[in-house]
């Protein structure tokens, strides 16, 4: 499976660099340059076959009259990946996208993709029997259809999964399995070694370095998760690194935010 990556914005540029050049992660600035150990085992970039860079969307105005004379020709691949694009852009692309198999667009910001135009680019992917996913931020994207699960699987992509070894309350070793941008490495790292001794304690403790780990989802409200992207991502990594350790986290997580992430009691 291969994937192509049309973007614009600093977002774009370190998804693709945790894809496809994981020994550039010192430069974002986490672990640091010293620390890095390249606990990062993997690398796809011969399954990147197209990669393309937009303007801001904001420097094209609101409406672009032809959006697709502004688009290169589309190379055959599977998984395509539309990273902050002018929403013009974004409801062409069902149409141009034969050879593909699932169109995938992350909302790290509510102004990449409102609620209408998710929905609208739902129907048409529908309509040309493309499975589509929107995930808000990336980090909550669910493998629940055939291309996106495999995509998922094949890149170790998705909401954050760990293998976490414990003895007598101590995380002996944690490890990323599943991550989208490189938090979960970052958490595993410094979760390793910790001592469990109060559950409230210990999600702190994970909540403190998903913050501290450069995200660049969206601290701005958004109106459909009533929160901001950035604190969906906390809450999302949080549950599912306790999940990995066998704590029950599910009270961590406010009602509202249990509902978007497919959680039940």
């Amino acid at each position: 499976m291969n994937i192509s990556v049309f973007f614009s914005g600093e977002f774009g540029r370190r998804f693709l660099l945790n894809l496809a050049y994981p020994e550039m992660c010192p430069k974002l600035g986490a672990c640091g340059l010293e620390a890095c150990d390249y606990c990062k085992d993997y690398d796809f970039s011969s399954k990147i076959v197209m990669v393309e860079e937009f303007a801001d969307p904001a420097s094209y105005g609101v409406y672009i009259d032809e959006p697709l004379s502004i688009l290169p020709e589309i190379l055959d691949g599977d998984v395509f990946i539309a990273i902050n694009l002018h929403p013009d852009i974004l409801v062409e692309l069902p149409s141009i996208l034969e050879p593909y198999k699932a169109l995938v667009i992350p909302v790290e910001d509510p102004k990449w993709c409102s609620p209408g135009l998710r929905n609208q680019i739902a129907r048409h992917c529908e309509e040309v029997g493309i499975e589509f996913a929107c995930p808000k931020p990336i980090c909550t994207l669910k493998p629940e259809t055939k291309f996106i699960s495999k995509f998922c699987e094949e890149f170790k992509f998705g909401r954050p999964r760990f293998e976490v070894k414990v003895d007598d309350s101590t995380i002996l070793n944690a490890k990323a399995l599943t991550d989208t941008c490189g938090c979960a490495y970052y958490v595993s790292k410094k979760m390793t070694g910790y001592w469990i001794d109060n559950k409230e304690d210990f999600w702190k403790e994970i909540h403190q370095h998903q913050c501290a780990y450069p995200c660049l989802a969206s601290m701005e409200r958004d109106v459909e998760i009533k929160e901001s992207p950035f604190h969906l991502g906390g809450y999302t990594m949080v549950y599912y690194f306790s999940q990995a350790v066998g704590i029950d986290a599910l009270d961590f997580v406010p009602d509202h935010m249990r509902k978007i992430l497919g959680l039940r009691d």
